[in-house]
C-alpha cells in the first residue's frame, strides 16, 4: 500500500552509483520515492546519489532549482531497451 501520493513529473536526474555517472529522467515522483527510467540496469540493494533538476519556468518564470537526494534502488526493471529503477529517498535538500 502507498503512503504518498505520486506526481507523474518528467524531470532530468543525474545519479550517482556504483563508481558511476548515470542520465535518467523519472517517470514520477512522491515524498518518499522516485521512479526513473534510464539507459543502465542498477540492480536492487545499490545506494544511490542524484540530483533532481527543476527546470525554469517550472516553479517560477526565471529561476531553475534542484533537489540533491540520497536513497538506494528497491526494485528495477527492463521493459524493452529501456531500464526502470524506483529508488526510495532517505535524505534531500533543495540546492
Amino acid at each position: 500500500m502507498r503512503s504518498s501520493v505520486r506526481f507523474p513529473l518528467s524531470l532530468p536526474i543525474h545519479v550517482l552509483a556504483a563508481g558511476g555517472q548515470f542520465a535518467a529522467v523519472t517517470d514520477n515522483i512522491s515524498a518518499h520515492g522516485v521512479l526513473m527510467h534510464m539507459d543502465e540496469l542498477l540492480p536492487p540493494g545499490t545506494e544511490i546519489d542524484f540530483l533532481i533538476e527543476f527546470p525554469p519556468g517550472l516553479i517560477s518564470p526565471d529561476e531553475s532549482a534542484a533537489v540533491h537526494c540520497s536513497g538506494k534502488i528497491v526494485r528495477s526493471f527492463r521493459n524493452q531497451s529501456t531500464a526502470y529503477a524506483a529508488a526510495v529517498i532517505y535524505e534531500y535538500s533543495f540546492q
